[in-house]
């Protein structure tokens, strides 16, 4: 305790109790400064939702549901039902109907050889009535039909076609997304690395461990760190739009995440199975060669059909007339007519379904090399793409993890150089950057082999 005998100390102590005052008002201030920067404001949470994450299966789930081109496929099949009820319509029959007004008449009776009486009738009305009804002949209606129900086939066929090439592209979508992401976070997790020598090198900086113009050095590979940052971002943000756009842009779904994983190294077993088994199954089961096959069969009925409108429909005529001023008052009749074809016999329209035909067939053809070409590209570049991931994770990976954590080991222990350390930061960000790649690519083709074997998975 303090005599108050002692008024010296007193006023050397005041001063300190002051500054201590001021110091504990200044930690308040700045405790009250962080408890609001580190809650966060309702207002925020509005404003930064937090991100939409998605699987694969949710992905294609969406596309399903709310892609446009889907959406227009769908209609296309609609527009092909109509036209079936088109042409499997009757033609439907004509009446007509005609009045007229017969002038005021004298009528005259015979009395006797050598007299006779006339007096006037007033005026009459005449009135017809004439209906026609078409017959389709030949079977042409027939045709129609069945070349219609195979037109919708084939629309339905090229609906399979588009989810099969559009589902590829979400797939393809869905994994840009999911490298943009490891890509990001490979870059940031390089800058944080970059920070943290820095930070250790300006304290060896300050007490002249090392030279001004090496730490500049380490500095540029910081703010290229933060340039990869910028750059990965950049590409993450594309990635969504372009997924996005493939799902329709579901509502509230603006900054998604991919949480999936890669497909199996496997392939779902279909990258080992021989290929001539696989150009087998896609021969099988492509939307595309069917369609091209279902066409065939159309142009063949419709070329059947231009031969056959050589054959003339005949319409057949019903009439009854009412006339006062004739001698028969009441008349009536049938008939028929038809369009005789002697100058032109359907010659056009006969080489214009044979042309039709010839282009159909050619585009099986088409088709099937195509997809022979398809299977054997997808197969080899799943196979490449699966070694290189293979080589990766058998190897690699280790040694560049092992050598990056050695060489930082020893530079804390200062018995490497700072050269050395960058080239080991820079040479596990660059190798772990080429096994994203390549497990991007080994997934692009897994996907591509889906496609070109016509399989389909959900």
């Amino acid at each position: 305790m303090i005599s108050p005998r002692n008024p010296s100390r007193i006023r050397k102590l005041q001063p300190v109790s002051r500054r201590c005052a001021g110091l504990a008002n200044l930690i308040k201030a700045l405790g009250f400064t962080a408890i609001i920067f580190l809650c966060p404001a309702h207002g925020a949470e509005i404003d930064n939702p937090p991100p939409f994450t998605i699987t694969e299966q949710q992905a294609l789930k969406l596309f399903f549901e709310r892609n446009i081109d889907l959406i227009l496929a769908h209609y296309d099949i609609e527009s092909g039902v109509a036209q079936q009820i088109i042409a499997a319509a009757l033609p439907n029959p004509s009446a007509q109907a005609d009045f007229n007004e017969i002038n005021s008449m004298i009528w005259t009776k015979q009395i006797s050889p050598n007299s006779r009486v006339s007096w006037a009738q007033g005026s009459f009305p005449s009135w017809g009535l004439r209906i026609e009804q078409m017959i389709i002949t030949a079977g042409k209606r027939t045709l129609r039909i069945e070349g219609s129900e195979l037109g919708t086939q084939g629309l339905e066929y090229d609906l399979r076609n588009t989810v099969r090439t559009l589902s590829n592209a979400v797939r393809h979508a869905y994994y840009a997304l999911l490298l943009a992401q490891k890509s990001a976070e490979l870059a940031q997790s390089n800058l944080e690395r970059y920070r943290k020598i820095v930070n250790a090198n300006k304290i060896r900086l300050d007490v002249g461990d090392i030279a001004g113009y090496d730490y500049t050095r380490i500095e540029v590979e910081s703010l290229q760190a933060e340039s990869d940052v910028d750059t990965t971002e950049a590409e993450f943000k594309r990635a969504q739009a372009e997924l996005l756009l493939l799902m329709g842009w579901p509502e509230h779904a603006i900054d998604i995440q991919a949480t999936g994983q890669w497909p199996e190294s496997a392939g779902d077993g279909i990258g080992l199975k021989p290929q001539n088994e696989l150009i087998k199954q896609a021969l099988d089961k492509r939307p595309d060669l069917a369609a091209s096959k279902i066409r065939v069969a159309q142009a063949e009925k419709n070329r059947e059909l231009a031969k056959r409108m050589v054959i003339p429909d005949i319409t057949l005529i019903g009439y009854y007339l009412k006339d006062p001023g004739n001698f028969y008052v009441s008349s009536g009749g049938v008939g028929f007519k038809l369009d005789l074809p002697l100058f032109y016999r359907q010659e056009g329209e006969i080489a214009a379904s044979m042309t039709e035909l010839n282009k159909a067939r050619v585009f099986i053809q088409q088709s099937e090399q195509n997809i022979h070409a398809d299977v054997i590209n997808a197969q080899a570049s799943w196979k490449s793409a699966e070694a290189i991931t293979h080589s990766f994770e058998q190897s690699v990976l280790q040694r560049i993890e092992a050598r990056r954590k050695a060489v930082e080991f020893a530079y804390r222990k200062g018995a490497t150089g700072f050269l050395e350390l960058l080239d080991a930061v820079r040479t596990y960000k660059e190798m772990m950057q080429e096994y994203y790649n390549a497990l991007g690519d080994r997934s692009n083709a897994w996907a591509d082999l889906i496609m070109a074997t016509g399989q389909e998975v959900h």
